[in-house]
């Protein structure tokens, strides 16, 4: 609390507060310092638009091989006759451009309103109303969208190496231990959420969350951890269902 303090009184001396150089080089490098610039003035559209951007333009460049994912997939399910297998084939080829635009407009609506607005109300309802801290909806948000830096950088690692490789399994994990022919695995997927990007956006957002929240480092990353283990076996637990859909 003395820290914090003397950090406010030396912003109301100054007039001076963070600026988004400061705050994204700090993301990386001393996270505690950009939460607690968050804690006395949040933002969080910026962060939100760069993701979103990153996430479309890989997506993009990436396009003809999650075609050509779907297309062996469709080819490997022995249930579609070669008639069938030629009418989609065709159908995928021919409409290439439109699949890019429904994927980018159904980007740009779901990365914000799902996996920013409603994920953070599930932070800010276990956060305010489960363990009774007091931290307004837009702090969560922006602790939530400045630690995605994180994850972008995992994008920024990974594409010229799926490019490379020719393949959008790329997994900074240990998954990447796996023969190729394992990827629609349950271990598979079990192991893929051990990714080093991952564990570091969880540990940089529980610091953020101690901060805005004024809860000790120990029950931020308690919280954010049990949720994380839920969230793995969920998702290990329906990876077979989400692999019909290239997911």
């Amino acid at each position: 609390m003395e820290s914090n303090d003397q950090n406010q009184a030396t912003i109301e001396t100054t007039g001076l507060e963070l600026g988004f150089w400061d705050r994204l080089i700090n993301i990386f490098t001393n996270p505690r310092k950009t939460f607690e610039s968050l804690d006395r003035q949040p933002s969080w559209l910026v962060p939100v638009i760069i993701m979103v951007c990153i996430t479309i333009l890989s997506t993009q460049l990436l396009f003809p091989m999650l075609i050509d994912k779907q297309l062996e997939m469709i080819r490997n399910n022995p249930n579609i006759s070669t008639e069938q297998l030629q009418a989609i084939e065709q159908q995928l080829t021919e409409n290439v451009n439109t699949q890019r635009v429904i994927t980018l407009i159904s980007q740009i609506i779901f990365i914000p309103v799902v996996f920013y607005f409603l994920l953070v109300f599930i932070f800010y309802f276990i956060g305010t109303v489960i363990l009774g801290g007091d931290a307004s909806y837009k702090k969560v948000l922006s602790v939530f969208a400045w630690s995605t830096f994180i994850l972008a950088l995992s994008v920024i690692i990974t594409f010229p190496l799926a490019m490379i490789k020719n393949s959008m399994s790329i997994s900074l994990s240990p998954a990447l231990l796996l023969p190729d022919d394992s990827i629609d695995t349950t271990i598979y997927a079990f192991l893929a959420n051990f990714n080093i990007f991952t564990i570091w956006f969880l540990a940089v957002f529980a610091t953020g969350f101690a901060v805005i929240y004024r809860f000790s480092l120990t029950k931020a990353y308690i919280t954010i951890g049990l949720l994380w283990c839920i969230w793995i076996a969920i998702s290990t637990a329906f990876s077979g269902f989400f692999s019909r859909f290239g997911m």
